[in-house]
């Protein structure tokens, strides 16, 4: 399929909608974000211990499982029924309504059913606001643009874990939180009349018509061990600094903080990046930055070197997720862009909702800092055999 056209910018409304697309993406860090500070605190909520902790992570991972079974439905839906657009609006309505709900419910179940739900909006905030960037960038401004967008996502990071961990000592506990959801009911009003429509209207085309997928399926398979892994700073870090007593959630989000700093610096460079080492490399050094990070969380004990281990966490994500996005973007058919956007979105969070089954029982019975040392190690390995391997899947 031929690309289509970039829209050009035309007066003030249309630059607010650009901006509102290039933001939007920020809500799907958000989505985690809001409630890391507090994770310790909700465990405790619900009575402590491994039931407790469970129940914590779960309120991390089960929107992950909307985003798996949300991200290829959604972008069906966009390519067949509503367009991109449309989706965009959809799914920012769903995000804040599920999770702007969790403020006044304390029962898990249905906690989780929202959150499963949120998790559904949020894939469609991202597949939808990929695809229309795709359609106005191509090439080097492209991956310039994906970098800009992780800049937005690191500036929300920036901002909400302070402001979780204040609100959730200052306000209403560990619900609190949940209130910064609202945000993306405001954002849906400015989108409205600002968004341009599509350049790629949906149709009800066969998949047969439609760009293959298959030569994406190399490229999938790899996201979903490097997510898994890619996870446990945000999944287990405030376990990691409670055991060493640093349990008060304003403390473990100013730490915290280093990740959304350090991927702003990430996301800003990776267009240069890119350009001078190319996707091999590029890889690469996302995988020795992810050891180096599990490594110093892993062997040490002091509140400077875990935050310099998180900090480099937040930078090797700078790099990562603009670069698969753009991987995708760049092999996928164009009019099959929001589909193979659903798909990597769902390879990324089946790590994900792995990661704390598998890696909770295992860093109880091996501790917290071992388990880190491990997964540095799994790192290493992966960045070697990126290096060595004459044609690894993340090529040039």
């Amino acid at each position: 399929p031929q690309e289509h056209a970039p829209l050009p910018l035309s007066g003030l409304r249309d630059r607010i909608g650009l901006l509102v697309v290039l933001s939007c993406i920020s809500f799907n860090i958000l989505l985690v974000l809001a409630i890391q500070p507090v994770m310790s605190t909700i465990a405790t909520s619900f009575g402590g211990g491994a039931h407790g902790q469970l129940i914590a992570q779960l309120l991390e991972t089960t929107s992950g499982i909307g985003i798996m079974v949300g991200a290829p439905v959604t972008g069906w839906i966009a390519e067949r029924w509503i367009g991109r657009r449309n989706l965009l609006f959809a799914a920012l309505a769903l995000y804040g309504v599920a999770g702007s709900t969790c403020m006044f419910i304390d029962t898990p179940w249905i906690l989780l059913t929202l959150r499963l739900f949120q998790g559904v909006g949020s894939s469609g905030i991202a597949v939808s606001t990929y695809a229309l960037v795709s359609e106005r960038f191509t090439g080097a401004a492209r991956s310039r643009v994906l970098g800009y967008q992780g800049a937005f996502i690191s500036a929300m990071g920036i901002v909400a874990l302070p402001v979780a961990g204040h609100i959730a000592e200052g306000f209403g506990g560990w619900h609190a939180p949940f209130s910064l959801f609202l945000g993306a009911l405001i954002v849906l009003a400015i989108a409205i009349p600002t968004v341009q429509p599509s350049t790629v209207p949906p149709g009800k085309a066969s998949d047969s018509q439609r760009g293959s997928l298959k030569g994406l399926l190399p490229l999938f398979a790899i996201v979903t061990p490097v997510y898994f892994l890619g996870n446990m700073v945000i999944l287990h870090i405030s376990f990691v600094l409670a055991g060493d007593g640093i349990a008060r959630p304003s403390v473990q989000s100013y730490i915290m903080l280093a990740s959304s700093v350090l991927y702003m610096l990430g996301a800003f460079l990776y267009g240069r990046v890119v350009v001078r080492l190319g996707y091999r490399w590029t890889f690469f050094a996302i995988l020795a930055l992810m050891s180096v990070s599990a490594l110093a969380i892993g062997f040490s004990h002091s509140i400077a070197v875990t935050s310099v281990g998180v900090g480099l966490s937040g930078l090797a994500s700078g790099f990562l997720i603009p670069l698969l996005t753009n991987l995708v973007l760049n092999r996928a058919p164009a009019d099959a862009r929001s589909r193979a956007l659903g798909f990597l979105y769902t390879a990324n969070y089946i790590g994900n909702f792995l990661n704390p089954l598998v890696m909770t029982p295992l860093r109880r019975e091996i501790g917290n800092h071992e388990a880190f040392i491990l997964i540095g190690a799994l790192w290493a390995a992966g960045a070697l055999a990126q290096a060595l391997v004459r044609r690894p899947v993340v090529a040039d």
